[in-house]
């Protein structure tokens, strides 16, 4: 009995060559109801397609039939090492110049994928490949529909090397992971009480001030060495080998902004921490990834005198596909999982650098308007 998949290609035949559990996530991933193929397309506004969505949102979206962000599943291979790969410790920070207050609040993950080659199973070749149609299509018409004002154009695929003959590779980008990120506009006055009024014994500086008092309002620094969850970091507790989270944060006073974290998952479904981004995602691996489409309008400036577009894929949720089979462990390990009264696990957080992953389930933020 032949299997089609989305009434695009008969099942692949070569299932022999890759583990039972990669064989199941391709094809789910190449057979959901926002995978990507020729019937998704249906799925497209007809008119006012992208149209300006969300008000916190500066960029116009494209949106389906029922006026909601359209999105495309697809499987794929992530490049770690490629040129577009924005990863930890610093993702699209701009580490050559010393950064305003608008590049910290804009920063994110950047992931380069490519469509998947024929070694891999037909059903899941051909959503691969139906998703960078997918992207082409959108480009083309939209472009047909504005007028010709001559503004430079940056695509949604991009060229994975430096010559027009090289491969086009998908960039994805996670949300801002540092929305809150604003310039304090003045001292913070710190927690003085009567009992204090007694005390003359501390410098009578700004900075003696906060080291004296201003630890009650947080506990007093109590929570040094106390496991973190995935959602409980801020810019102060990511990797610096360079020193430049530091200069940010002592220079707009930036030490308690969080870390917003994308729904991005291992194998297992355990969300990853964007920390440790660099330790999950090691070299060329399958995953499947979902995405939304935006279009960005910049006016004329000193680098572009005739304005730009930018299309963009931005990230939805990505996970690594299985590359062997799990192994079941029957045995609750010390420290790892620990169940809650409804029978629940939950993941602890990182404990002297460990990976502060966990699951995803009802436990993720929103993200630029989007619950991940």
């Amino acid at each position: 009995m032949t299997r089609t998949t989305n009434n695009d290609v008969p099942a692949g035949e070569k299932t022999d060559i890759f583990p039972p559990a990669l064989m199941e996530a391709l094809l789910e991933c190449s057979s959901g109801s926002t995978s990507a193929s020729t019937g998704r397309l249906t799925a497209l506004a007809r008119s006012n397609n992208p149209r300006f969505w969300d008000s916190k949102i500066r960029s116009e979206q494209w949106v389906d039939t029922n006026g909601r962000p359209f999105s495309i599943m697809f499987p794929a291979i992530i490049e770690p090492r490629g040129k577009h790969s924005k990863l930890d410790p610093y993702f699209s920070l701009p580490t050559l110049k010393q950064p305003m207050i608008k590049d910290i609040r804009t920063v994110k993950a950047q992931f380069q994928l490519r469509t998947l080659d024929n070694s891999f199973p037909a059903e899941a070749v051909m959503c691969s490949k139906k998703a960078a149609n997918t992207l082409l299509y959108l480009a083309s018409n939209c472009e047909k529909n504005r007028d010709a004002d001559n503004r430079e154009v940056t695509p949604f695929m991009r060229s994975a090397g430096n010559s027009l003959m090289d491969e086009l590779h998908f960039v994805v980008h996670s949300d801002a992971l540092f929305p809150e990120a604003t310039e304090s506009r003045g001292d913070i006055v710190p927690e003085f009480s009567l009992e204090d009024f007694e005390n003359t014994d501390f410098a009578l500086t700004g900075d003696g001030l906060k080291d004296r008092f201003a630890l009650k309002k947080t506990g007093g620094g109590d929570d040094v060495g106390v496991p973190k969850g995935v959602n409980d970091w801020t810019l102060k507790d990511l990797e610096d080998p360079h020193g430049h989270f530091k200069m940010v944060i002592d220079l707009y006073k930036l030490d308690k902004v969080p870390v917003m974290v994308p729904n991005v998952q291992d194998a297992a479904g355990n969300l990853i921490h964007p920390s440790e981004y660099s330790k999950h995602f090691t070299k060329a691996m399958p995953v499947a990834a979902e995405v939304v489409t935006r279009l960005w309008t910049f006016a004329p400036d000193n680098k572009r005198p005739t304005g730009s577009r930018i299309y963009q894929t931005t990230l939805k949720s990505l996970r690594l596909l299985p590359q062997s089979e799990p192994v079941i462990d029957t045995q609750p390990k010390a420290g790892s999982m620990q169940a809650d009264p409804k029978g629940k696990r939950k993941a602890d957080g990182p404990v002297g650098g460990g990976s502060p992953a966990k699951k995803t389930a009802g436990q993720q933020k929103v993200v630029g308007g989007t619950s991940v």
